[in-house]
């Protein structure tokens, strides 16, 4: 899921920063940059601990390797959570931004009314800047609100695999005793022989 989920949001960020940026903009830090590469950092190192097999029976992962990706997933996830934390934040000064502009350009739509040829013109450009600009803050909404349910889902299929480890380990536990009490039984039986 999350293997899914950094290519999208690096599709997403690539469109609407070329999208957003006007060109003479004052270049701001990217946020963001540092925390998808950090990400990829971890992703590599889950693929690593995921690789690794240094059980005793073969070729399986030990429980030291297990928890091992479990921490990383976790790890992942936690920056995930921060990533989507920084895009939101991006998101209200983009917002921001975008509002201020439109006050500026309804600025300029009432003092430009002296002149009616040059008013129109100026008045219709500004009207499709608005307009772009508030359709590009709509589908930005819904592909944040879209990652935001993704995230919510990897966060339950996570909290799910966690009930079925517990519920498999009582299972366990509950077949060792079974299996103790019915050699217990058998033992007696044997000595009367």
């Amino acid at each position: 899921m999350t293997h899914r989920f950094f290519p999208v949001l690096l599709l997403f960020l690539a469109l609407t920063a070329r999208a957003q940026t006007p060109a003479a903009a004052p270049a701001q830090p990217d946020p963001l940059a540092p925390l998808i590469q950090e990400r990829g950092r971890m992703v590599a190192a889950y693929e690593a601990a995921n690789a690794q097999r240094n059980s005793l029976f073969g070729n399986k992962p030990s429980k030291k390797d297990l928890q091992e990706v479990v921490d990383v997933l976790k790890a992942i996830i936690r920056k995930d959570t921060e990533i989507v934390q920084a895009l939101k934040e991006t998101s209200i000064r983009r917002t921001a931004s975008i509002v201020a502009e439109k006050t500026q350009a309804e600025r300029q739509v009432t003092v430009a009314k002296g002149d009616q040829s040059m008013t129109r013109e100026r008045f219709y450009d500004l009207q499709n800047q608005i307009q772009n600009l508030q359709e590009r803050d709509r589908q930005r909404e819904a592909k944040l609100r879209e990652y935001q349910a993704t995230a919510e889902e990897a966060s339950q299929a996570r909290t799910t695999r966690e009930l079925l480890a517990v519920g498999l380990a009582v299972l366990s536990a509950a077949l060792l005793w079974y299996i103790y009490k019915l050699r217990g039984k058998l033992r007696p039986a044997r000595g009367r022989r």
